[in-house]
């Protein structure tokens, strides 16, 4: 390989870097710029909705470990202060792990009427619990109860499930580590791509009884 060949392979692997680190990157900006104004610190700036939409996460030994305890005390205040009229937990259920059934008890233990308490075992991935929500559930508009590096990601994919959404960011040391930062940049990417390959979900005519 002559010295110019080589330089011309060289100049085409940093142009398909950086056509890869801005389809990576891109998608992020895009959605941090749609979601402007729809991401609030507190409970007491946001908006009221119908729902408080709580997405999944870890359980251990019946109990919501501290990210996930974090967005149910959020839902929580929001519901004891009239900013929501109920309560979606959507999670991943397993037998090891029935993220819906201790979000569920978790919230009733504080008063929350079970009437209020929605719970959706499906919600394997942020998407599933959105789309779940808008064309199962019926849910058109919430407020998503989750952590500041996942709020934008959770926000869009609500937005892009035909939810009018708005989002509470709660603070979390996960602000400062750079390889979950990383991975959420590119869940943030897929998730763009996901959603702007497929159509929202149809709405049911009518909201289905809680349960």
């Amino acid at each position: 390989m002559t010295w110019r060949m080589s330089l011309r392979v060289w100049r085409l692997a940093d142009l398909l870097v950086a056509l890869a680190v801005c389809a990576w990157l891109a998608p992020n900006a895009w959605i941090d710029r749609a979601c402007a104004g729809r991401v609030f610190a507190s409970g007491a700036a946001v908006p009221a909705r119908t729902f408080a939409i709580v997405p999944g996460s870890r359980v251990l030994a019946e109990r919501p470990l501290p990210l996930l305890r974090d967005r149910l005390q959020s839902a929580l205040a929001l519901y004891q202060n009239g900013r929501v009229k109920a309560v979606l937990v959507s999670g991943n259920d397993s037998p090891d792990a029935p993220e819906t059934r201790v979000m569920r008890d978790w919230l009733l233990a504080r008063g929350v009427p079970a009437a209020d308490v929605w719970t959706d075992g499906a919600g394997t991935r942020t998407r599933e619990t959105m789309v779940r929500a808008a064309g199962r559930y019926g849910v058109a508009d919430a407020i998503v109860c989750t952590q500041s590096v996942n709020a934008a990601r959770s926000l869009y994919l609500a937005r892009a499930a035909g939810i009018d959404a708005v989002a509470i960011a709660l603070p979390t040391p996960l602000e400062s580590a750079p390889r979950y930062l990383a991975v959420e940049s590119l869940k943030t990417t897929l998730a763009f791509a996901e959603a702007s390959l497929r159509a929202a979900p149809a709405r049911p005519a009518t909201v289905l009884a809680a349960r």
